[in-house]
């Protein structure tokens, strides 16, 4: 046991020892990060606001759904074998599984919708 904690902390030194440095570029304004938000709201239309919260609703619904299956996995790891607690885990995993699918969906067809039909370009 001894043996192994000590290869596990020497491959951990020896990553940690041969990573190179990086450095961040500076902005001036972090708000800028996110072009969407950056701006007049006065300077832009109303289906561009619309556009953009939806966007932001389902990026929200896709986090909550990436939570929602490391639950689902932590909770299946623990289990221990108790059959009740494994098949709830298991339909909590299925259940962010589909909700997650639901939101990229509708990511693309916003997107779609955005470009055919509004005539705007952009993510």
């Amino acid at each position: 046991m001894r043996n192994k904690i000590s290869k596990i902390f020497a491959s951990g030194a020896t990553l940690l020892s041969l990573s190179t440095a990086t450095f961040a570029q500076a902005t001036p304004n972090p708000i800028t990060w996110i072009p969407s938000i950056s701006g007049n709201l006065a300077d832009r239309s109303l289906q561009d606001i619309i556009v953009d919260v939806i966007n932001w609703l389902i990026g929200a619904a896709v986090l909550v759904c990436v939570v929602m299956l490391v639950w689902a996995g932590y909770s299946y790891m623990t289990a221990g074998g108790d059959e009740g607690k494994v098949q709830k885990a298991t339909k909590t995993l299925t259940n962010a599984i589909i909700g997650l699918v639901i939101s990229l969906l509708a990511l693309v067809l916003v997107n779609f919708i955005r470009n055919t039909f509004l005539g705007q370009t952009g993510v």
